[in-house]
């Protein structure tokens, strides 16, 4: 459920890196779902969308580990360039474990070598126990039919897809600030099947000279998702095994 605070109350001068956006803000309060939608500009139907989990460590420690913080500038760039878009900030830090637990799966990885899905699994937690289907409801409570989600997590597209919506997936691309952050972008690709965006692996630590600058994104081929559909390139683009890590 979200909350009954009206919109409009909310709305305020939202400015960052020299530009001005107008947002609104609404709570999200659902089983295991907590945390809040944030409406830059005016939003419609292919607006962008970014559902986005809490990283105390990628976020304000500014942590090299992860691409949370990367992530999240990209996400909010894009936004603020197409002028309008929602952010829904999760509280669900660790993959919905817990900081407590992530510190341990940290620990773990540190002593096995294993990656991070996997040492969650060996401390007895899931590896993802994240879910986004009061996200899903919530957007559509906003009047969205159809969005352009900012993501590389195939678990994100199909929940909002299992919602009733209309789900483009465009993958992020991000710069890898560290050889352990490169290590958990692969684990995510080999072992929750994330999305890469495509030209020479474009997260890797160093990118050749000559590549696009680290603010810009290098092109992708969306994959669109419809309710009750498979994932397909758009006519004319790559297929979405394409985009789907091995």
């Amino acid at each position: 459920m979200t909350s009954v605070v009206d919109l409009a109350d909310t709305e305020h001068r939202f400015r960052r890196k020299g530009h001005d956006l107008r947002v609104r803000v609404l709570e999200l309060n659902g089983d295991d779902e907590r945390g809040h939608l944030l409406l830059f500009g005016a939003v419609a139907d292919e607006c962008l969308v970014r559902v986005h989990s809490r990283c105390l460590y990628g976020e304000a420690l500014r942590s090299e580990d992860c691409d949370c913080g990367p992530e999240l500038d990209k996400a909010l760039d894009l936004i603020q360039a197409a002028g309008s878009g929602v952010l829904v900030y999760l509280e669900q830090e660790g993959r919905g474990a817990g900081l407590i637990a992530k510190a341990m799966g940290y620990r773990e990885s540190e002593r096995s070598g294993a990656d991070t899905f996997t040492s969650y699994e060996r401390l007895g937690y899931p590896a993802d126990a994240r879910t986004y289907s009061a996200t899903a409801r919530a957007l559509a409570g906003l009047g969205l039919r159809s969005v352009q989600l900012l993501t590389n997590n195939p678990a994100k597209v199909e929940a909002l897809r299992q919602g009733g919506l209309r789900v483009t997936a465009v993958p992020l691309r991000t710069r890898a600030l560290s050889e352990r952050a490169r290590e958990y972008l692969e684990a995510k690709r080999t072992r929750r099947k994330h999305w890469i965006p495509t030209d020479s692996a474009p997260w890797a630590v160093e990118e050749p000279a000559g590549a696009a600058g680290a603010d810009e994104p290098l092109a992708v081929d969306p994959v669109v998702i419809t309710p009750g559909d498979t994932g397909r390139g758009r006519p004319g683009s790559a297929s979405a095994a394409d985009l789907i890590g091995a």
